[in-house]
C-alpha cells in the first residue's frame, strides 16, 4: 500500500487509478482479515473439542474396570437424559419412547439405530 501511495505521489499512476487500486486492496485486507478471525475461531472450537475429547477419554480410562455401576460413576459420565414424548408404532398397540443422552465433555453422541426384528 506505501509502494501504491508513493507511486501515485511520483506521478507513475493516476489519482483515479490509485484510488481504485486502494480500494480493491482495502477490501481484500478486510476479507482477509474477515477469514483469519474465522479461521482462529474454527482453531479455538477444535482445541475446545480436543480438550473435551481427552477429558472423557481420561474419565473412561479410570472406569475401565467396573464391576458394579454406581450412581457416582453413571453422574461421572451422564450430564443429563432427555425422555422425549412417547409415540404410537404404527399398526401396532405399543408406543416407543426415545432417550437423549447428553455425556460430559462429549454431549450427544449419534448412533443410528438398527432395525428390531420381531420375535416369535
Amino acid at each position: 500500500m506505501q509502494r501504491l501511495y508513493e507511486d501515485n505521489i511520483d506521478g507513475k499512476i493516476s489519482d483515479d487509478r490509485f484510488s481504485r487500486m486502494s480500494a480493491t486492496y482495502e477490501t481484500e485486507q478486510k476479507q482477509l482479515e474477515a477469514k483469519v478471525s474465522e479461521l482462529e475461531a474454527a482453531i479455538a472450537e477444535a482445541r475446545e473439542q480436543r480438550l473435551n475429547v481427552d477429558s472423557f477419554l481420561g474419565m473412561v480410562r479410570r472406569y475401565t474396570d467396573i464391576t458394579e455401576l454406581t450412581a457416582e460413576i453413571i453422574r461421572s459420565f451422564v450430564e443429563k437424559i432427555e425422555v422425549k414424548k412417547p409415540e404410537k408404532v404404527p399398526g401396532t398397540r405399543t408406543k416407543k419412547q426415545t432417550l437423549v443422552i447428553w455425556w460430559n465433555f462429549i454431549g450427544v453422541v449419534d448412533i443410528p439405530q438398527q432395525e428390531q426384528k420381531g420375535t416369535a
